[in-house]
């Protein structure tokens, strides 16, 4: 069955409202001020389907008109990360990227090292291997951010730069 757009919009809101709250009681468990500055970042994360730096963000918050320092979009995100909201992902560049992290099945990021074309694969047989290599050495596998890089092959052919565009 095919989904339609408007049932991923509700759901995405329906992820986004659950994001907004476990966020506020992190917060409010932590002693900290729940700022409307923080939810805006929160929610220019969880509204879009790419993946975002830290000054992308700090950038398309500016360009909305919205007054924010770049450290407050920076001590967000740690605190995103801290609660498990967000996941930090190295895609090959010198800064790191962030996703949105509630309600998204564990899944790894195949980047090509020309391009930098992403994309994002699930696999139960990688989740379940590595909950079998978590229980033999102890631990119970909780989510996983893997990244693997490689070149991609258009048509046989290796890719060139002016193949694809980076995501």
């Amino acid at each position: 069955m095919t989904r339609q757009p408007s049932q991923n919009r509700k759901e995405n809101n329906e992820k986004l409202v659950q994001a907004e709250e476990l966020f506020k009681a992190y917060m409010k468990g932590n002693a900290m001020r729940c700022t409307t500055e923080r939810i805006i970042v929160l929610r220019e994360i969880y509204k879009t389907g790419s993946h975002l730096d830290a000054d992308e963000i700090f950038v398309r918050l500016k360009r909305k008109g919205l007054s924010i320092s770049r450290a407050t979009v920076y001590h967000t995100l740690d605190l995103l990360f801290k609660c498990h909201l967000v996941t930090k992902i190295d895609l090959g560049h010198k800064h790191t990227h962030y996703e949105k992290a509630h309600g998204v099945a564990n899944h790894l990021h195949i980047i090509c090292e020309q391009c930098g074309k992403v994309v994002e694969v699930t696999s139960n047989e990688l989740a379940e291997l590595l909950e079998k290599l978590c229980e033999a050495n102890g631990f119970a596998l909780g989510s996983f951010s893997l990244q693997v890089f490689g070149k991609c092959i258009d048509d046989g052919k290796e890719c060139g730069k002016e193949n694809h565009q980076s995501e």
